[in-house]
């Protein structure tokens, strides 16, 4: 074997870190995967679609089987949950226009100041 140095002889072979398994690079496999891809596309191209009251009847049926499956809660499981959320809104009402009066009446005790 030749020494190692920067440039390679004829005859020492390229030594790489990353193993080439499995790996077929041939020109007559790229044409293959190209013209697979290109069928795949025409046929895809070729594929009619359902017609649009088709389409809209599966949607239509499809929301309604997943309706099904929720769990609706209850009325009175509904009213305390409105009832949380009203007081939580009224809470930050009171908040919100506590501020809002203080901001207010700082200004005016600015603009008399002036």
């Amino acid at each position: 074997m030749a020494k190692k140095n920067k440039n390679k002889t004829v005859n020492e072979p390229l030594v790489s870190n990353a193993p080439l398994m499995d790996a077929d690079l041939s020109a007559e496999t790229a044409t293959a995967q190209k013209n697979t891809y290109k069928k795949n596309k025409a046929n895809k191209k070729n594929a009619q679609k359902p017609k649009l009251g088709a389409r809209i009847r599966r949607a239509f049926k499809e929301m309604f089987s997943e309706l099904k499956k929720v769990s609706w809660p209850t009325a009175k499981k509904t009213l305390s949950m409105f009832g949380i959320v009203l007081a939580v809104v009224f809470f930050f009402l009171v908040i919100i226009s506590a501020f809002d009066y203080g901001i207010i009446k700082l200004i005016e005790l600015l603009m008399n100041s002036i």
